[in-house]
């Protein structure tokens, strides 16, 4: 059973990586659910926040679980400790990312504020 290491990487690479990197990590129909205001986004809107948010400094996961459903399906949940410099955020996460010929990419990801 593999550790799921590449997923958790992506994943931080999602919180703290360049705007530039999520069209390359998202699938065609990546849907994507954060506390109000943003709410529900498709992929060209997740784009556009991204470009326009200030991006995280550092995140830290805890509580960390992931589960394969499927030949191509694997589910990640944690708690995430995103900071901008002297802010922080705490969050209930998960992401859901499926496998395809050019590697995972995420299809859907959610938080809940701790």
């Amino acid at each position: 059973m593999s550790d799921f290491s590449d997923l958790w990487d992506i994943e931080k690479q999602l919180w703290t990586g360049p705007a530039e990197d999520y069209a390359s990590l998202m699938t065609e129909d990546c849907i994507m659910l954060f506390p109000l205001p943003a709410g529900i986004l498709k992929r060209d809107e997740i784009i556009r926040t991204v470009q326009t948010a200030p991006r995280w400094d550092d995140v830290e996961f805890d509580r960390q679980s992931a589960r394969q459903t499927g030949d191509g399906t694997v589910i990640l949940a944690y708690v995430g400790r995103g900071l901008q410099g002297s802010n922080g955020y705490e969050a209930f996460c998960s992401s859901t990312y499926v496998k395809d010929d050019d590697g995972w990419r995420i299809a859907l990801h959610q938080q809940t504020p701790a």
